[in-house]
Formats: structure tokens, sequence, C-alpha cells
């Protein structure tokens, strides 16, 4: 049930502080390692304990929030909504994907643009004609941060549609064959969640992936994957970390 009365009651509860204490930034992040190397870099760090474990980190003078974000989209979408009870604004969610193009690398990036709603969590709050999409203005600020970041790294950005799913057991070959012809980048698992409830609750919102396996070339985590590719994730997380940085530090949305 959707709570009612003092947002502070549940803000506690969910996130571990005060709802006034939330920034207007805040960063949901999957990778525990990503969490850690956030924590390490800032300048301070204030612990949050609530069901999404969290903290405050401040860089030079601009602070943000920082959760961990469980998979899945209901977990997704919970947590997006109830930030709609404080300050934040502006939401950047760093998750991993599988790629559905055959030319998309493992330690690539894909920033989706707009998320086929394939999860069910979305239509609990409205019908599926709604479209799941990036807020341009936050989705512009992302993408000049990540050339400056990636340039020369070798490191290709890919930017375009997603499938948010509720089941990696469900990807039959047929599947994804299907969706791969229709162009689609990648398949995940919170995306569309968050760029629906956030785009109906007038919160901005954007993503960016790490590219964990391709499917389609038999690159998955049922196969084995080079020490190349996993060399090449690593150097991507580490860049991912400085660009997380360098966007709080100048993020200026209009």
């Amino acid at each position: 049930m959707i709570p009612e009365g003092d947002p502070n009651t549940f803000i506690r509860s969910l996130y571990g502080c005060e709802a006034s204490e939330i920034r207007e930034t805040v960063l949901l992040i999957y990778k525990n390692e990503t969490m850690e190397a956030l924590k390490q870099r800032a300048d301070t760090v204030k612990e949050f304990s609530g069901f999404f474990k969290g903290f405050e980190a401040s860089f030079g003078s601009k602070a943000v929030s920082v959760f961990s974000l469980r998979v899945g989209s209901p977990m997704a979408s919970d947590c997006t909504y109830f930030l709609r009870f404080t300050p934040c604004r502006n939401i950047v969610y760093t998750g991993l994907i599988g790629a559905l193009q055959q030319q998309i690398r493992i330690g690539d990036l894909i920033v989706p643009t707009s998320a086929f709603r394939g999860e069910g969590a979305s239509r609990y709050f409205i019908d599926e004609s709604y479209p799941a999409v990036a807020d341009f203005s936050l989705l512009r600020t992302l993408a000049s941060t990540l050339d400056e970041v990636y340039a020369n790294s070798g490191i290709s950005i890919y930017y375009g549609q997603i499938y948010t799913t509720d089941s990696f057991a469900s990807e039959t070959e047929e599947f994804l064959r299907h969706w791969r012809s229709k162009n689609l980048l990648g398949i995940e698992m919170e995306t569309s969640a968050i760029y629906t409830v956030a785009s109906l609750h007038g919160l901005r919102a954007s993503a960016v992936h790490i590219v964990s396996d391709n499917p389609i070339i038999q690159k998955t985590f049922f196969h084995t994957i080079p020490e190349e590719d996993k060399a090449r994730r690593r150097t991507c997380e580490a860049l991912l970390v400085e660009t997380l940085i360098r966007l709080i530090r100048g993020v200026k949305i209009t």
C-alpha cells in the first residue's frame, strides 16, 4: 500500500534518513564495488541504514545521495516512487546489461534513451501505452560527461532503445532474435520501471549500463568469459566511477 501522512515515517524505513536529508541528485547503484569506490573517492561520507542501503557523499562543494538498488523492476519502481517525497529531482541509475547486437562487446556501455516495458511492476502505476524514456536534459549532461571520460579508452558507448524484462530464465533464442531484429541494444531488469515512475512523478531519470554479457555470441553467465573481456569490463567500471564523480561535481540540469 502507499502510505499516507508524514513522508518521514516511511522514508526513514526505506532509506534510513529523514526525507530532507536526501539530495537533489540520487545515484542508484547495482554493484557493491561501485558503491565502495565512490566512498573511497568522496571527501565526506554519511552512512544510512534503511531497507535500501546507502550513504551521502560529498565531492567538493556538491553532495549526492547514493543507494544500492536490488535486482528487478519491483524494487526499482518502489525505490523511485518514494523518492518523490524527498528533495530528489535527478536520478542516475547504473547497472549491468546483456547486449543484443553482435558488435557490442563486454565492457562497452549502453545508455538507454528509452526502454520497452517488458517488466510488470510499472504497469501497477500506469497502463502499458505510457512511454519509458530518459529525461533529455539529464541524458545530455550524462552523455557529455561519458564522452569526456571515455575518450581514447577503446570502449564504445551505444545510445538507443533496450528491453526491460522480469526473467532472464525466459530469454529463449527465439525471444532474443526477435528483439535483436527490432534493433534493440540490450536487455536488463530495471530501467523501464525507473523511467516510467520517475517521469510520472516529475523526476528526471537517466541510466548507463556496463555490458556484462552478450547472449547473441554465446558469452553469458553460463559460458566461460575470456580474461580479456573481464579486464575490459574492469576498466569500464573504473571509468564509470570517474564519470559519476565528474557528473556530480558539474551537474547543471535545465
